[in-house]
């Protein structure tokens, strides 16, 4: 069999360029990190690699909207932290303005005091994010949700809706909480029933905050107790009152005479509930009970600051009526601090939520990056051997090609 020179150096170029391809597809490999370098190298790995890369994004984007999520929960959480020890400090100031030694001047000051705080409180509910949207403007985030109003009465602007975001595939996760919600639902008075002294009275009689004995009892019915006789010769003072029961339904009045009550003792003549009445009321002087209403924690703050600013040097039926208003602002701050450390805790629950879902998103993701490992990854120590063999094989190639092509009869003659 003839061999021309042409095939031998055509085959010995052949050999070299397909060594020498197999090192560069090697290289490339080891500069990739890859094993599948271009989908025909390997088809079904290829596939299945573009489904699990698609998985791994929507699981990366849920991750993503976890974190940012638990960075605007934890703002908010914050701020109702803020909010909790402000109204702890006002009902502080609340107590102090019932000292019986303090002036008219020292409770002045006191008001003085409140009201800076009122403002303080107004910041604290239009809190805002980094990106500059409301934390407690429902929906609608860019309006700041609270107003003064030209009567100097705060009034919200918001919605009553909760922002969410998408943190999983089947799960929304509320990220706002509504400023009706934090601020203005809240009940007042004990939160079923609210007690109150009428304007005009004369006497020295407090009524307090009262308790529920039988929820089902109650009939929430508007209730007026008005005093018809005082017997002070008798310690405790003893009284008569009429009480008037209207039913808020049709505006229909019953009124019952001829009721007894002792200074200090519970009245119980209400189904449901009982309260009781300090001091010595006078004849003609009236107390209230009716049913606890939403008051917002603005309203509560602007009637505390009203009452402790009435002076009422030497005059005992105002020094009542201040006490009558303290007791109700204390009431309704302690409903105020129940309804923020509810709202806190479902802050809390949702964090929680948040990062359960974000170490369960975390393996998931270390799952996906392992069955991508797997699927296209490169042995690293496999790769370095095979990429030193074909540089051996290559050189071989190449050394003996020269010596190959070198060989000629002309050399021998």
């Amino acid at each position: 069999m003839r061999i021309s020179s042409s095939q031998i150096f055509d085959a010995g170029v052949a050999g070299m360029q397909r060594i020498q391809s197999a090192l560069y597809n090697t290289q490339n490999q080891l500069d990739a990190n890859r094993r599948v370098l271009t989908p025909s190298d390997d088809p079904v790995a290829s596939a299945q690699e573009l489904i699990t890369t698609q998985s791994q994004s929507v699981n990366q984007q849920y991750l993503d909207n976890q974190g940012d999520a638990g960075n605007r929960l934890a703002l908010e959480e914050d701020r109702l932290s803020s909010l909790v020890d402000l109204v702890q400090y006002i009902r502080e100031r609340a107590v102090d303005a019932g000292n019986a030694s303090y002036s008219d001047k020292q409770r002045a000051s006191i008001a003085t005091d409140l009201q800076q705080q009122l403002e303080q409180l107004k910041g604290l509910a239009n809190s805002a994010d980094a990106q500059g949207l409301y934390l407690f403007s429902g929906y609608q985030g860019s309006t700041q949700p609270f107003v003064t109003t030209a009567s100097g009465t705060v009034q919200y602007v918001g919605d009553d809706g909760q922002r969410q975001l998408q943190v999983g595939a089947s799960r929304d996760i509320s990220i706002s909480d509504s400023g009706l919600d934090v601020f203005a639902r809240i009940r007042n008075g004990n939160g079923t029933f609210v007690t109150g002294g009428g304007a005009s009275n004369t006497g020295t009689g407090v009524i307090d905050a009262g308790s529920v004995l039988n929820p089902a009892a109650w009939t929430g019915h508007s209730y007026s107790l008005s005093v018809t006789s005082v017997n002070s010769a008798v310690s405790p003072p003893v009284s008569t009152y009429s009480l008037t029961d209207t039913d808020p339904a049709t505006g229909a009045s019953t009124v019952t005479a001829g009721l007894n009550f002792t200074a200090g003792a519970a009245i119980t003549q209400i189904p449901g509930i009982n309260f009781s009445i300090k001091g010595t009321p006078a004849v003609g002087d009236t107390f209230s009970v009716t049913p606890s209403t939403s008051q917002s924690l603005f309203a509560t703050v602007q009637s505390l600051i009203n009452t402790v600013n009435t002076p009422i040097a030497g005059n005992t039926a105002a020094g009542a009526q201040l006490q009558i208003g303290l007791s109700g602002s204390l009431v309704n701050l302690d409903q105020a601090l129940s309804n923020l450390g509810r709202v806190q805790a479902t802050v809390g629950s949702r964090r929680s939520e948040l990062q359960s879902l974000t170490d369960l998103g975390t393996d998931v993701n270390l799952n996906y990056t392992k069955r991508l490992n797997d699927l296209v990854g490169l042995d690293q120590v496999s790769a370095i051997s095979l990429f030193t063999q074909q540089q051996i094989q290559l050189q071989a190639a190449q050394k003996s090609y020269v010596q190959i092509s070198g060989l000629s009869l002309f050399n021998y003659l």
